[in-house]
């Protein structure tokens, strides 16, 4: 009798202990749906009075007042006068001068060098010297192609003297322009061994006594006169054959 009565009494015990902790667990899981209701809520309506830390309330747009526009208003229109014409001024006539007339300007004559004393000439020219002739002889391929001054420079006995020693010049006014021509003896062997040429164009030019030739010796001390020549504008005459030969003393 006293083990029943025990064992109903822990049976009570049982049951109450159970009780309470489903009722806990009902509690529990109430509470969790609240929270979770109050969650959507606040998630939904940030603004809810459920939220402890609402967000700060949003400004309101301010609305700017609607501009009325105001007509124009139109002046009347005004009289605009008419442009004037401004009369030009009258052109007054004026004397113009009749251009006397004028004598053309005298050329300024060319200096003529002063003569070398006959002690000083080096060099005269050879018997035949100049001579007018076809550079056909020489330059047969040229044809009427050539004009120049050409020829050798002998010592007295008539033979050439060693090359580069004389300077040979032609100078003067060909076919109205100054030319200022050099060459060196020996530089034409075609003409003898102490030969020279000066070529004076392509094609034969006249000319009377404007041009002339003159030796100088390598320092430059003038060997001869300026010895002045004339020259043709016939093919037949398009080389003029100068020598020289040394004074004899």
């Amino acid at each position: 009798m006293g083990s029943y009565e025990l064992e109903n009494r822990r049976g009570s015990s049982r049951r109450l202990l159970t009780a309470f902790w489903n009722l806990l667990t009902v509690l529990v899981l109430l509470m969790t749906c609240c929270v979770g209701l109050v969650t959507v809520i606040i998630y939904f309506d940030p603004y809810s009075s459920l939220n402890l830390f609402p967000p700060p309330t949003p400004l309101q747009p301010v609305e700017l007042p609607t501009l009325t526009p105001t007509p124009l208003q139109i002046l009347p229109p005004t009289w605009t006068p008419s442009p004037t014409i401004t009369p030009r001024p009258t052109i007054t006539p004026t004397f113009t001068p009749t251009s006397t007339p004028t004598e053309p300007p005298t050329p300024t004559p060319i200096p003529t060098p002063t003569p070398l004393p006959p002690e000083m000439v080096q060099y005269a020219l050879s018997e035949g010297s100049p001579k007018a002739m076809a550079s056909t002889a020489f330059y047969p391929d040229l044809g009427c192609k050539w004009a120049g001054v050409a020829g050798q420079i002998l010592d007295a006995a008539g033979q050439p003297v060693p090359p580069a020693t004389v300077l040979v010049v032609v100078g003067g006014v060909l076919n109205g322009e100054t030319v200022e021509l050099l060459s060196l003896n020996g530089a034409a062997p075609q003409y003898g061994l102490s030969g020279y040429e000066v070529v004076l164009g392509d094609v034969p030019i006249a000319s009377q006594g404007s041009i002339y030739i003159q030796l100088f010796d390598p320092q430059g001390t003038p060997l001869t006169d300026r010895i002045y020549f004339d020259t043709f504008g016939a093919c037949e005459q398009n080389l003029i054959l100068i020598n020289f030969n040394a004074v004899a003393r």
